[in-house]
């Protein structure tokens, strides 16, 4: 006899072993590639936007490298998770663009973590990824690719039946293609590298990391699962920001001449001679031209005018475009135009770099350090059986310390060794003391305090 609970989903037309496809918006997407093996699709030229972004306009260039440079700045730890009450706490802190929670997110890390010895495994393949490179190295090439494709990609060489990495490896975003085949909730089973020497190499999914910013394009073809990159968004303003240096540069190489004068009469008695017009330039020479003759006011002896030769009116407009190109190839990657004004006042720039930090980079460094540990560090906690976690070092920004104020209130509150975490400095050790809070001496009750004072409710009795 059927259970009231079956009867209930049966009535319901419930049935678990279909829970896989009721996702019908996935079944009409991936369901043209989940029955084919080995099927590879190729969409836009993702190459562009390294020769035709990156390579070639400095605006872009700078932007990206701002940002991976600034990345760049915080240290990657391999640690131990104890597992205690204050990991929880560490945990729930986790990175934060507020200075008074970032400073706790500092602390908590110091007290339930761990450093892990420079000879683990793990530890030597953030040391040295690959016999080319060094960590340094191979993440700064892999966020150039994330910035500007839009994704990222890294794979790595294991022992056969292993996913423990031996080595780390950067793989072009414009040379990665995936493989479908799988299933509807989960449809890459590889991705092939081209090798540029017209062979292919296919990896198996688990063994390639992707970082990818999100792509709202979903169809067929499996666009969803591939990065959007900001220049796919800034296509035009890339073209205007060409086309504007492109004419500066033009009018500065072919500029020539800047004007004609000629005699302002429809006399032809009026006009120069050829003897005269070569008097005239060199009156000219000595009388208009050079610093000397700044702010001087020149007489002429018979009527002249002067035409100017220059840019268009639309060439200049294209030109004039620049200052409005390069705000808005800013704002695709978040970047504020201000860290790129050569004359910027003290208070901008400080508030374009605390929005730097805050908006772009933090927000990054928590996306990478969160890929890394689910893709890199799990087979390894598997096999040592303990927690290794990754962790950028964000405490050695400036925009996200403490001023003077709030270090002095947390002072009040916080122990010696807390301060010396915020501070920078490493704790000390086998000290009671370092580790207790501090009140200010002298300080005692209101109604313990007399000095021979009357108090205003002993004068109401």
């Amino acid at each position: 006899m059927a259970s009231f609970g079956q009867y209930v989903n049966k009535a319901l037309g419930f049935n678990p072993q279909k829970r896989e496809y009721e996702n019908q918006l996935n079944a009409i997407l991936y369901g043209n590639l989940i029955n084919f093996k080995d099927v590879v699709f190729y969409n836009y030229c993702r190459e562009d936007f390294i020769v035709k972004g990156y390579k070639s306009n400095a605006e872009v260039y700078s932007i990206v490298k701002k940002i991976v440079d600034k990345l760049s700045f915080a240290p990657l730890y391999l640690y131990e998770d104890k597992e205690d009450k204050k990991s929880a706490r560490y945990k729930s802190c986790k990175k934060s663009v507020d200075k008074v929670e970032h400073a706790k997110y500092n602390i908590y890390r110091a007290k339930s973590l761990e450093f892990v010895d420079e000879n683990n495994d793990l530890a030597q393949r953030i040391e040295q990824p690959n016999e080319h490179q060094s960590w340094n190295e191979l993440i700064e090439l892999f966020r150039i690719f994330y910035f500007v494709q839009g994704e990222a990609f890294l794979y790595r060489e294991t022992a056969d039946d292993s996913d423990i990495a031996l080595s780390i490896h950067v793989c072009p975003a414009n040379l990665m293609e995936p493989v479908f085949g799988g299933t509807i909730n989960d449809p890459i089973t590889g991705w092939k590298l081209n090798l540029l020497n017209g062979q292919i190499r296919k990896l198996d999914a688990k063994d390639v990391f992707q970082l990818k910013m999100a792509n709202p394009e979903f169809d067929s073809m499996g666009s969803q699962l591939r990065g959007m990159s900001p220049l796919q968004a800034g296509q035009k303003y890339l073209q205007l920001d060409d086309t504007a240096v492109k004419a500066w540069l033009n009018s500065t190489v072919n500029e020539g001449a800047k004007g004609i004068i000629s005699p302002n009469s429809p006399d032809p008695k009026a006009w120069l001679q050829p003897d005269q017009v070569d008097q005239l330039q060199d009156h000219i020479e000595a009388k208009v031209h050079g610093a000397e003759n700044k702010n001087k006011i020149v007489a002429a002896a018979r009527p002249v005018q002067y035409t100017a030769i220059g840019l268009s009116p639309q060439a200049l407009a294209i030109v004039d475009g620049l200052k409005y190109s390069n705000v808005k190839l800013c704002d695709l990657w978040g970047v504020p135009p201000v860290l790129f004004d050569p004359n910027p006042t003290y208070q901008n720039m400080k508030e374009a770099k605390e929005r730097f930090v805050n908006e772009v980079i933090i927000p990054y460094l928590n996306k990478e350090e969160e890929g890394l540990n689910r893709w890199l560090t799990e087979p390894f906690k598997r096999a040592d059986k303990k927690n290794y976690v990754l962790d950028y070092d964000t405490s050695v920004y400036d925009e996200l310390k403490l001023d003077l104020e709030e270090r002095k209130a947390l002072s009040e509150i916080l122990s010696i060794n807390e301060m010396r975490v915020l501070e920078g400095w490493e704790e000390i050790e086998d000290s009671d003391a370092a580790n207790q809070v501090f009140i200010a001496s002298g300080k005692v009750p209101l109604n313990e305090f007399d000095m021979g004072l009357t108090l205003n409710d002993d004068l109401n009795k």
